[in-house]
């Protein structure tokens, strides 16, 4: 019988490197090719609305590291692969895309 648990679908962590230079590099696959891109190149793993696996990924703390904005609501902020994201505490939901880390 074939698995059907949702937690088989999700897609895996990219393998990351960050240079001296401070550029990051992940690796994709796309049209069977696997290749290393620009962390900025990289389109966001999670869109607005996506439900964000707040228990498989580290919350930001130190928000001056990375020029944020103080959270001041029911909120908070994470980080994916060199992605920021800033989502709901209750509903576990995409609020906003913030941008990539080396931009910050």
């Amino acid at each position: 019988m074939p698995d059907t648990d949702p937690k088989a679908a999700e897609k895996p962590e990219p393998e990351c490197k960050t240079l001296s230079s401070g550029a990051t590099f992940c690796m994709t696959l796309e049209n069977g090719v696997r290749r290393w891109v620009l962390q900025g190149k990289r389109r966001p793993d999670f869109k607005v609305g996506d439900v964000f696996p707040v228990y498989k990924h580290s919350m930001l703390m130190n928000l001056r590291r990375y020029d944020l904005p103080a959270v001041t609501g029911k909120w908070r902020y994470y980080v994916v692969a060199g992605m920021i994201y800033r989502v709901d505490a209750e509903t576990k939901k995409v609020l906003e895309v913030i941008g990539p880390t080396y931009a910050r």
